[in-house]
């Protein structure tokens, strides 16, 4: 062999070993790749079914914490009287756990609990705990299921302020001692209501102007008696643990002039078309409404009207109550055309046979049944502790986490 041929033999060699040296490096980078390419397909598959199951599990703590809550809000009494009632806690802890179980199936309750904030209101604090299986994990040595739990704390309160609030302030003296309550007559002061004395002024029955109206006209008084307000109307804040005069005196310390919470009255006619025509829509449709209402005896040892007479009237807003209105009767004119039927007859429901037909042009009243009202939209507590005088069923419950 020549040595030319030698050469090109010895080149020819090299290049194969070096081939196949090249194809060994391949194979192994190929091998290495779809370790990793596995690796994250099975951290892939494995994280998704575990946010999914996460997000079950978070839905299921706030179902939880919710549910007990609106037990909660069902019951009458201070945060402390409530919870100390084996019974209402026991259910409260049954709903609960029956609404996790809904929402998560196999998920646990790793932890719950029902306690009194600073300001009064309930706060209930539910964790959830479950786990998801391994699917792809195992490839790399990760056998067992992943476990969390998740956190949610509900809030059950007595509202500051509410959206859709009637302009017609009502006197805390004449509202029954027990809420919800029968069909009840407010009677307005033009026909000699002393209950709350220094509220009565001509023409005048405590109708107020909505925080958004500089003073309600006729039309508008109509829209915003079928309707409510659209800016918020809020209770005076800080109350408790005032009584009697004490009260008074800070609530009309607290209104030298209008505002959301300071209401001015409106001496308007309620005569007029729209408005009754209203009152009609809210007497047909047993619609429950948001009233705001001032003190009388009790809890106050008398009115707690600011410049009392017309429009220089100003009612400090003393708490929210939710109510059906059953009938009307202004003057000479009254809801008697309209039944009175479901949450506003029989004798379970009406047991004093009121009715909107008695009276002559003289008399003005309001038949109202005091009903249980629950607030959506709101995540701010209030400064009206449950069971207190600024406490009239109405309830707020929201999550805060």
């Amino acid at each position: 062999m020549s040595r030319f041929d030698a050469r090109r033999t010895g080149t020819l060699r090299r290049r194969l070993g070096s081939e196949r040296s090249d194809r060994g490096a391949v194979a192994v980078t190929v091998a290495v790749m779809m370790v990793v390419l596995v690796g994250i397909g099975a951290f892939t598959l494995d994280f998704g079914v575990s946010y999914a199951s996460t997000r079950r599990l978070q839905a299921a703590s706030d179902a939880a914490a919710l549910a007990a809550a609106n037990v909660f809000a069902d019951k009458t009494g201070s945060c402390a009287t409530i919870l100390a009632t084996p019974a209402w806690t026991a259910a409260a802890a049954s709903a609960a756990s029956a609404i996790r179980e809904d929402n998560r199936p196999g998920s646990t309750e790793a932890s719950y609990s029902a306690t009194c904030t600073t300001k009064g209101s309930i706060q209930v604090r539910y964790v959830s705990g479950g786990s998801t299986p391994t699917l792809l994990g195992g490839i790399f040595g990760h056998n067992g299921p992943y476990s969390t739990t998740r956190p949610a704390t509900a809030i059950v309160s007595a509202p500051s302020e509410a959206i859709g609030v009637r302009p017609y302030a009502v006197c805390g003296s004449q509202l029954p001692t027990v809420l919800p309550s029968t069909v009840f007559q407010m009677t307005l002061p033009s026909t000699g209501n002393t209950m709350c004395p220094g509220a009565s002024s001509s023409g005048n029955w405590w109708s107020i102007d909505c925080p958004e109206a500089g003073s309600n006209s006729t039309t508008y008084l109509g829209t915003a008696t079928q309707n409510g307000c659209t800016d918020p109307i809020s209770i005076v804040p800080n109350q408790t643990p005032r009584t009697g005069s004490a009260l008074r005196t800070y609530l009309e310390g607290s209104c030298p002039a209008k505002s959301s919470s300071c209401l001015a009255a409106n001496s308007g006619n309620l005569g007029g078309t729209p408005i009754l025509q209203a009152w009609d829509s809210l007497v047909s449709t047993h619609k429950q409404i948001l009233l705001p209402v001032f003190c009388g005896v009790p809890p106050c040892d008398q009115s707690a009207v600011v410049n009392a007479g017309g429009n220089n009237a100003i009612y400090p807003v003393q708490a929210l109550i939710g109510v059906v209105v059953c009938g009307y009767h202004f003057g000479g004119q009254d809801s008697s055309g309209l039944s009175m039927t479901g949450e506003c007859a029989g004798p379970t429901n009406n047991p004093s046979s009121l009715t909107p037909a008695t009276g002559d042009n003289q008399t003005n009243y309001l038949l109202l049944k005091a009903v249980k009202l629950r607030l959506s939209g709101s995540s701010h507590e209030s400064d009206c502790a449950l069971g207190t005088s600024c406490d009239l069923q109405v309830r707020q419950v929201y999550l805060i986490e």
